[in-house]
């Protein structure tokens, strides 16, 4: 019975002296539907400390009209292309495809401490690494561009 106090009141020291952080999360999420493909977008960004340190982004796109899933392998080579798997120190890049559903998925995750400046630069994400906008400022300029944040 003593060890199970001794740890908890460790926990609670742990807590205390760690402090429980100043951490936010934005979710923001798009869908869009455009001849026959189908996008949706979701992104999470992580500020701490006021200030942004990783994003999340994930893209789910499908082709939902049949005359275009002629074209898939066409489509699958294009976004792999575009977006080619990495996991670098600092950012990681994933895809998936599923040739029965006609689903593709981008997956994003940006630490920016760790992050190069070229990996960023690779993927257009330089601007992060000096963004300055805060969470509020963040959640507006995002939902002027069609998201939807909670």
């Amino acid at each position: 019975m003593r060890g199970v106090k001794l740890f908890g009141i460790l926990a609670i020291s742990v807590l205390f002296i760690t402090g429980c952080g100043n951490q936010k999360t934005l979710t923001c999420s798009m869908s869009e539907e455009d001849d026959g493909l189908s996008m949706n977008q979701e992104l999470n960004v992580v500020y701490e400390e006021d200030k942004i340190a990783n994003v999340r982004m994930s893209i789910d796109a499908k082709i939902t009209d049949d005359q275009y899933q002629e074209y898939w392998d066409m489509f699958v080579s294009m976004m792999e292309s575009q977006y080619e798997e990495k996991n670098a120190d600092g950012i990681k890049v994933s895809t998936k495809s599923n040739d029965d559903n006609y689903t593709f998925n981008i997956t994003l995750d940006v630490d920016l401490e760790k992050a190069s400046a070229d990996d960023l630069a690779t993927y257009d994400l330089e601007d992060l690494a000096d963004e300055t906008a805060t969470y509020e400022e963040l959640k507006e300029q995002l939902e002027e561009s069609g998201y939807t944040c909670k």
